[in-house]
């Protein structure tokens, strides 16, 4: 099962894996992977059943309403396009789906934000506005 962070720290656990992997010198060209899936029509109970069954422990994600974003260490393309069929797989349906990685397709947590936008605009036609900087922002009390 994978591990759930509020979506208002997305940045900054982008940023944390960024660290990890300059740290580590890992220098290959897909560190990490971020999987975008829309589960706008699906139910709740499904979908936290599906992310304890398919995505691993050592993985996070994060969602604002339907649209869930997971961070895939030291996962490929390649790789989160599997774990992507699993996921149509356990709901028995096409799933919308992009995936952008780094450092492949950015070199900061905005690029990837403006990459995964840009990407999920052209190929699915749906506007990711919660990626907007502002609207990252932690609600005021």
């Amino acid at each position: 099962m994978g591990v759930h962070f509020s979506f208002y720290n997305f940045t900054g656990l982008i940023d944390l894996q960024m660290g990890i992997v300059e740290r580590l010198n890992d220098s290959r060209r897909e560190a990490f992977t971020i999987l975008y899936c829309d589960f706008s029509n699906l139910d709740k109970e499904q979908i936290e059943t599906s992310v304890e069954q398919v995505v691993r422990s050592s993985d996070a994600y994060v969602h604002n309403d339907g649209n869930y974003f997971f961070l895939l260490y030291q996962t490929d393309i390649y790789g989160a396009q599997v774990v992507a069929g699993m996921l149509e797989e356990f709901f028995a349906t096409k799933i919308k789906h992009d995936i952008v990685a780094f450092p492949k397709n950015a070199d900061t947590s905005q690029e990837l934000f403006d990459a995964l936008q840009a990407s999920v605009k052209k190929k699915l036609d749906i506007d990711l506005m919660c990626l907007d900087h502002s609207s990252r922002k932690k609600p005021s009390n």
